[in-house]
């Protein structure tokens, strides 16, 4: 049976020869605290590494970041979805739009390159295409394109993005300032012309016959056809020309034919028959004569004559934008193709030859104003109203008649 002991005891006796030696570490600081000294513990290797790769550690998360923060955005991304950068859009982060410019072609050794490429703000050479490039100011004006990526500031182009609105077209939205395009500027434009045309004189007068210089004269109804050419010379001045047949007719009224068997009718006539006398009508009965072998023929006397026109006229534009307004002035040539005369009474038409006074050719001085209404860039409607005014018209006698044509010009013309 085992003896029960005191648990005092047992430890009193089991630790009475037992001796506890102090590390030589605490009678070293014992002492230096009574000598008045505080000794630091040395730093253990281990403590040493692990502070070093925390100081790696730190540089290289900050590295990371930096460069994630300027990664390649693609251009079909949508905003809104879950993989877009993170956008301030408060009121007191409102930056400037994006400004457009051409890109600095100057030497690299030019100091004004230098200094303006250092002032200038991102740029957009051109529209981009597949992906845009978003990096800080400082790089974005020294490159300008790289293959088909585009370079733009990254604080530029992140301005008020809204969310239902993608990123092709905010910036598709982007306004295009300071950028000369190079356009093909339409200088030739061609189209018909059509115009009735009033046919008169400037003063009293008949070039077929003198005795009928102070009767009543009246146009009658006349027509031009053609088609204009038009040059650009700049952006003030235009040369047209073209070609036109022109109907031209007026009416002598109260006229009295005769038909004689004199061949001496003192008149301009050529014509088949043997005579013709032609004479005013006075007091409403014709004139007679001894010589006179058929009762004569009253009505108006009417001549028609036909032109191929040459013009060649130059333009002023005086005003140019959707509708635009200009002076016209210049010449035509006229060439005789065809001329009639004839009495034209109540129940009839008598053919009484042509005129043998006309010039095969003449010319008139032109001017008026030419009014374009712009359909397209390349389509046009003209209108313009021309005075003409003809010269060396007649040879011989022309009984005082100075002729004169006024047409309103009219036409859809192409621009290339």
């Amino acid at each position: 049976m085992l003896e029960r002991k005191n648990i005092d005891r047992v430890f009193q006796e089991n630790l009475k020869d037992l001796e506890i030696y102090p590390n030589k570490r605490v009678w070293n600081n014992i002492e230096g605290e009574l000598n008045g000294e505080v000794s630091t513990p040395p730093i253990a290797l281990w403590k040493k590494l692990s502070g070093i790769a925390m100081i790696l550690a730190v540089i290289l998360s900050a590295g990371l970041f930096y460069f994630n923060n300027n990664e390649v955005i693609p251009v079909n991304s949508q905003v809104g979805e879950t993989n877009k950068p993170e956008i301030d859009q408060s009121p007191n982060n409102r930056i400037t739009p994006v400004v457009l410019r051409p890109e600095l072609e100057l030497a690299e050794n030019d100091q004004a390159t230098q200094e303006a490429r250092e002032t200038e703000k991102s740029i957009f050479v051109k529209k981009p295409n597949n992906k845009v490039i978003i990096t800080t100011n400082d790089i974005a004006s020294i490159y300008s394109t790289i293959e088909n990526k585009y370079i733009v500031d990254k604080s530029d182009f992140v301005q008020q993005l809204d969310e239902s609105e993608s990123i092709t077209a905010r910036m598709e939205s982007i306004p295009v300032k300071n950028i000369k395009t190079s356009t093909i500027d339409k200088k030739w434009s061609v189209g018909p012309t059509v115009a009735p045309v009033f046919y008169n004189s400037l003063q009293n007068g008949s070039p077929i016959d003198g005795s009928l210089a102070n009767n009543t004269k009246t146009s009658d109804n006349a027509l031009s056809l053609g088609v204009k050419v038009n040059y650009k010379v700049s952006n003030k001045f235009f040369i047209q020309s073209g070609v036109n047949k022109v109907e031209l007719a007026y009416n002598t009224k109260n006229v009295n034919a005769l038909i004689t068997s004199s061949k001496n009718s003192f008149n301009n006539l050529n014509t088949d028959k043997s005579g013709v006398i032609l004479t005013p009508i006075r007091g409403g009965s014709s004139n007679s004569g001894s010589e006179l072998n058929k009762s004569g023929i009253s009505g108006d006397l009417n001549q028609s004559i036909e032109y191929y026109e040459l013009p060649i006229e130059m333009k002023y534009s005086l005003y140019d934008k959707k509708i635009g307004l200009n002076l016209v002035g210049g010449f035509s040539t006229l060439i005789l193709s065809n001329n009639s005369v004839s009495i034209i009474s109540d129940s009839d038409i008598t053919d009484l030859g042509d005129a043998n006074n006309l010039n095969d050719f003449n010319f008139s001085g032109n001017v008026g104003v030419d009014l374009d209404y712009k359909i397209s860039k390349s389509w046009y409607l003209n209108v313009a109203p021309m005075f003409k005014y003809q010269f060396n018209t007649y040879s011989g006698d022309s009984g005082n008649f100075r002729p004169y044509y006024f047409g309103l010009y009219s036409g859809l013309n192409y621009k290339f």
